[in-house]
């Protein structure tokens, strides 16, 4: 009777401090770090910054290191390692998944200086599965200071985490880039491997990415636009062996973006003919439309403001945020011989989380290469 008595006694107590650390995590967040927004929950809000403070800025002319760059950039302000993936079973059922991963920097606090919990970063996560079939978005997040090993992120081996979530090399993997990608939700989980022997693809100039007509914001940025997939996705207790392809964007910056911005479009489409092509624009004055086309042997070729046309044609109102998405477009980029209708796979994936955004699967069809095409692929919608 003692011995279950002293087993209680010790549950009960790690349950108090589970309960008391989360609630000082809360308590003692500071204005930059992540928490639900008490405006109206959009990304524009949480990632604009007026100054770089102590933080370096991103300037072209830097170049992007490999594995080095795949590691956490502590100098700067805000980070973030960004999957999403197109999935199905051999049955034909399709899925999406999104599993990404901020860091934000805002500086140790003096009043626990010597303490175990001191932190300069804050780390959040977001889980997402789009179940096409059930025309479903579970969703989740999850987030932990940078301390204790609760969460972090290393170069070599490739490693990011936030509590159980994590992307990590597995083990004896050599050329190009891999991943094994886990998070384990109320409702959904997923356990799969991405890879590529293919080299990172430097989005804008040598990756600098600019994100306004001036110049004033910019990230360093580059993607593996066409990994692999494979695992095990979860979705209300059912297990599935999915196969498919993912893309991951990486991007560091300290001003990423400026408060007058409205918010950005962004597309990561996979064409029959072999292509991945990523068109973005930010929304707002002096705003900057960007795509890059990919062809089937790897070849890139990348196009700017008005050589990319991106056209909303169809809008859908989300029942929880009353806020009103375009969820259906055209894009063209008339340099290479793209058009493009782009169509969520359903309506209903917007996240409403400590920030609220659309990320969700698109069916694609229209020409590449003034050549038919089909596909899909992943769309974010901010600001809306």
């Amino acid at each position: 009777m003692t011995d279950r008595r002293g087993r209680f006694a010790v549950a009960a107590v790690v349950v108090l401090a589970v309960a008391a650390a989360a609630w000082w995590l809360t308590a003692q967040q500071g204005p930059n770090e992540t928490r639900r927004s008490e405006t109206d929950g959009r990304v524009v809000d949480f990632l604009a910054s007026d100054d770089g403070g102590d933080y370096r800025e991103v300037v072209p002319g830097v170049p992007v290191v490999f594995p080095d760059d795949h590691g956490p950039h502590p100098e700067f302000r805000q980070e973030w390692w960004y999957f999403t993936g197109n999935v199905a079973t051999t049955s034909g059922r399709r899925f999406g998944f999104q599993l990404t991963f901020f860091r934000f920097a805002h500086g140790a606090r003096d009043e626990y200086r010597d303490s175990a919990w001191r932190h300069e970063h804050s780390y959040m996560a977001h889980f997402a599965v789009s179940d096409v079939a059930g025309k479903r978005l579970l969703a989740e997040q999850d987030y932990a200071r940078g301390s204790l090993d609760l969460a972090g992120a290393l170069a070599d081996p490739f490693r990011v985490w936030v509590n159980g979530w994590s992307a990590r090399a597995p083990a004896g993997r050599g050329e190009g880039f891999a991943a094994r990608l886990s998070a384990n939700g109320d409702a959904a989980a997923i356990d799969i491997e991405v890879s590529t022997d293919a080299a990172p693809l430097l989005q804008g100039e040598d990756g600098y990415s600019v994100k306004d007509g001036a110049g004033a914001t910019a990230s360093y940025y580059y993607s593996f636009p066409d990994l692999a997939a494979r695992g095990t996705l979860t979705v209300g207790g059912e297990s599935f062996e999915v196969e498919g392809r993912a893309w991951m964007d990486r991007e560091w910056s300290t001003r990423v973006l400026s408060r007058d911005l409205d918010g950005w479009d962004w597309f990561a489409l996979r064409t029959s003919d072999g292509s991945a092509i990523m068109v973005f624009q930010v929304r707002g004055a002096g705003g900057h439309r960007y795509a890059v086309v990919v062809d089937g042997q790897g070849a890139a070729m990348r196009y700017a403001d008005d050589e990319v046309r991106v056209e909303p044609r169809r809008w859908w109102t989300s029942v929880d945020s009353g806020a009103r998405y375009p969820v259906g477009w055209r894009l063209s980029i008339p340099g290479a011989g793209v058009d493009l209708e782009v169509d969520a796979a359903f309506d209903a994936q917007e996240l409403n989380l400590d920030f609220r955004y659309y990320e969700g699967v698109v069916d694609v069809a229209g020409a590449v290469d003034n050549r038919p095409v089909s596909g899909e692929g992943y769309m974010e919608l901010t600001g809306y």
